[in-house]
């Protein structure tokens, strides 16, 4: 198969545009794609369960049960029955290995490394664009974990070892490649010779019209037309549309929620006192260690234990799993985890989106799903560039040096905007009390 040009033009105007996908779970990015006018072509997926729910939601797909290490890219170009250089080629690698709830490992993990078997994809097949996704701490990894224990200071934000921190002495006794951002610096330049025009940042679903806060890295790149930026959002403050509430999104599904998980007794006895919105900083001093357990030694905010959701506001990230007190996701009213369907909802599949597996199994496809108005947006903007035609021009070294400042910094506003809703939460619970 040959790596023949084709215009943007000729490849826009025979819409609708096929999509190649990697890492597809449960399709949360490709149904996004869809809404937007980007069709599906075939699915490369290594889990078994999220492979028998694309086969029965989309029976017409053909899907790669199979590592993406193993694949060769001309095969799945074969299987989806396109021209490489005619589609779009999407996805987002596993992210545990880059997630602040994982365990931090970036490339020293085979899932980091997946990272560049995506980027394998796009340097053989060379597709008219490709969309990627991974959570937002991509931009803070780095390319040797040193483990906390072993690291001066043991300090588990690894922003404290970072270049702008060199005038400390924890950070100038780590190397160059255990440095928080040394991944993302060594993955800017295996993307830069590619030759793409190419544009990135840091976006939350939530500004799209998910009801849910979910930060997400989304890059965009295009072979022979020049990045038009990110997406701007469609939700948020005056002027842009009011963000949807979880009231919006599942009240309806109260007394009808279908299957979830369950809280222990003594879980539930926790979130009898945890007010909507909160988590286990509301709870009583007494009850805070006796909740946290061994995980009250550990670093970090731990604002992800024993989370109870609010009806006026977008939920928090969903997690794999809502019954554990370290991932907790609690019903606004109701002593219960928020059930799959409520889950389903959240990320913006369609209610007759039937789920293969046991229950964990299938909130563990929709908990690393990402929502697909996301997606949706994503897949606009795409097709709006590609119509642009503007002209390609390379994006330098020096450009994305600036978009990565940019990226980073959105990234920790949004740390530090969570951190004082907290203090204001718990300034308000504390007044009450008084």
């Amino acid at each position: 198969m040959s790596h023949k040009k084709i215009s943007p033009v000729r490849a826009v105007q025979a819409l609708p545009l096929k999509a190649i996908s990697l890492f597809s779970g449960a399709m949360g990015l490709d149904l996004g794609l869809e809404r937007a006018g980007i069709q599906t072509a075939v699915c490369c997926e290594i889990d078994k369960w999220s492979c028998e729910s694309i086969r029965l939601n989309r029976p017409e797909i053909p899907v790669l049960e199979r590592s993406v290490v193993d694949l060769d890219p001309f095969e799945v170009a074969a299987a989806a029955n396109v021209d490489p250089n005619d589609a779009i080629l999407v996805g987002g690698p596993p992210c545990q290995s880059f997630s602040s709830a994982g365990n931090r490992a970036a490339l020293n993990d085979s899932r980091g490394n997946l990272v560049f078997e995506y980027f394998r994809f796009v340097k053989t097949l060379r597709p008219l664009a490709f969309v990627f996704e991974n959570v937002g701490n991509l931009l803070t990894a780095a390319l040797l974990h040193r483990p906390i224990h072993l690291r001066p200071g043991k300090h588990w934000n690894l922003a404290k070892y970072s270049r702008e921190a060199l005038i400390s002495d924890d950070a100038d006794s780590l190397t160059e490649d255990e440095m928080s951002g040394s991944a993302f610096r060594y993955m800017l330049e295996e993307i830069h010779a590619l030759g793409y025009s190419i544009t990135f940042g840091i976006l939350n679903a939530a500004d799209f019209g998910a009801p849910q806060k979910r930060v997400r890295f989304c890059m965009l790149g295009f072979r022979e037309c020049r990045e038009m930026g990110i997406p701007k959002p469609t939700h948020g403050e005056p002027p842009l549309r009011p963000y949807v509430t979880l009231r919006e999104a599942i009240a309806d599904l109260k007394d009808l929620p279908g299957p979830h998980s369950v809280y222990t007794d003594r879980m539930a006895d926790f979130f009898r006192l945890i007010p909507p919105g909160g988590n286990w900083r509301d709870l009583a001093e007494p009850h805070r260690a006796d909740a946290l357990g061994g995980s009250a030694a550990a670093g970090g905010g731990k604002t992800g234990f024993m989370r109870k959701l609010h009806w006026d506001e977008p939920a928090p990230t969903l997690t794999t799993k809502p019954n554990r007190k370290g991932t907790a996701l609690c019903h606004p009213d109701l002593l219960r985890p928020i059930s799959v369907y409520e889950y389903r909802r959240l990320q913006g599949f369609p209610d007759d989106w039937h789920l293969c597996g046991a229950m964990n199994q299938k909130y563990q496809q929709l908990g690393n799903a990402v929502p697909t108005h996301l997606g949706e947006a994503l897949g606009h903007h795409v097709l709006q560039t590609l119509r642009a035609r503007s002209p390609w021009v390379e994006t330098t070294k020096m450009q994305l040096s600036a978009m990565t400042d940019t990226a980073l910094a959105k990234l920790r506003s949004y740390a530090r905007n969570g951190q004082r809703a907290k203090r204001a939460q718990m300034g308000l619970f504390a007044s009450d009390c008084a």
